[in-house]
């Protein structure tokens, strides 16, 4: 997602968040677009967007100063499941806009939602290997190993996924238990014949980066994070809510020079920037933030 998507992105949220009354979520989401616009001088109409997004700020916190509390956080309908679908798929190509809004349901805290979309493109063909390290992912991370485990093994019998893909989505699971200190028994994939298509993975996967922060109160820590989703080069990690000089020290659009990317297969340093945050709405990790990361390859 490029700097002008990420805008984008954040003003729809606050849009969408304002039109629900989560006038909380719909300040932020304004703040963090006004930083990323700040922080960019060649931005064409600057000055002209400032303005826009200032106002829009100050009729949220009209709203705020008229609540005599804060209103509790509301289930997303339906409705609104489909609307972060949409609005938050910004690719014209219709596969990838699809992984995008999926992507978008799992960080609002739609979990259930969000395998469900990633269990329809993967029997539809689309992009399986990435469909369904995303649903391993989300079993991980909301559900339990157990479940995750339970998926690999009911795929093995399946014919959603070829032999090569598989051999790829049992590394990925295994690297990720023996992350979380597990050890488990997985039935390996028969290994394809000689001559057999090998069908190779065009992104490495990113399980957990290491990396120096370059500004803020925590300046100068190096500090370790799982990564949570990953969609080509753009990784999610989560930040705990109780982070606050992590959060400040990561800003939208705040240039990562120092990071070091492991996967199964090695790690690799490299760079990037940070494209925004998203709080968590529901499940065990509600409250705390996905922050999003561009790398580029070192």
């Amino acid at each position: 997602m490029s700097e002008k998507e990420a805008i984008k992105s954040l003003i729809k949220q606050g849009e969408l968040y304002f039109k629900q009354s989560l006038l909380n979520q719909s300040k932020e989401a304004y703040q963090k677009a006004l930083e990323l616009i700040e922080s960019n001088e060649k931005l064409p109409n600057r000055e002209k967007l400032i303005q826009v997004i200032q106002g829009k700020i100050k009729v949220v916190e009209e709203n705020l100063n008229e609540l005599e509390a804060e209103p509790d956080q509301p289930e997303l309908s339906e409705e609104l499941q489909k609307l972060i679908q949409k609005r938050f798929a910004f690719s014209k190509n219709e596969e990838t806009a699809a992984f995008e809004g999926a992507m978008a349901l799992a960080k609002f805290g739609q979990y259930e939602q969000a395998l469900e979309e990633f269990h329809k493109l993967l029997k539809k063909g689309v992009m399986p290997l990435v469909a369904a390290k995303n649903i391993i992912t989300c079993m991980l991370t909301y559900a339990s190993p157990d479940a995750a485990i339970a998926q690999y093994i009911q795929w093995t019998s399946q014919d959603v996924l070829s032999k090569p893909q598989l051999n790829q989505v049992r590394v990925y699971l295994k690297s990720l238990l023996e992350k979380k200190g597990m050890k488990a028994e997985l039935p390996p994939v028969i290994k394809p014949k000689k001559g057999e298509e090998e069908e190779e993975e065009a992104v490495i996967d990113i399980s957990s980066i290491t990396m120096t922060i370059p500004e803020g109160p925590r300046k100068g820590e190096t500090i370790e994070l799982d990564v949570s989703f990953q969609m080509d080069n753009n990784i999610s990690v989560v930040i705990a809510a109780d982070q606050k000089d992590l959060l400040k020290s990561l800003k939208t659009g705040t240039r990562l020079t120092d990071i070091q990317c492991y996967s199964p297969i090695g790690f690799f340093n490299g760079s990037g920037m940070v494209l925004g945050r998203t709080q968590i709405q529901e499940g065990p990790k509600k409250g705390d933030y996905l922050l999003d990361i561009a790398i580029d390859a070192g």
